[in-house]
């Protein structure tokens, strides 16, 4: 079961990255989420997120 928790992480990050490029706002994701739009931003905000290794430097 934590494997199906662990994908169904990654497709919600890929979501939250298909319509944030897709112009979406914080707050039209955090309403989908059922979050508020600050805690979408800190939660799948650039800041939380590190760079794959194969696109550093």
């Amino acid at each position: 079961m934590a494997r199906v928790s662990d994908l169904a992480g990654q497709l919600v990050r890929a979501a939250v990255l298909a319509d944030r490029r897709a112009g979406a706002s914080w707050a039209q994701i955090g309403a989908g989420l059922g979050i508020s739009a600050e805690a979408a931003r800190s939660r799948f905000g650039r800041s939380r997120r590190a760079a794959p290794a194969s696109r550093v430097g």
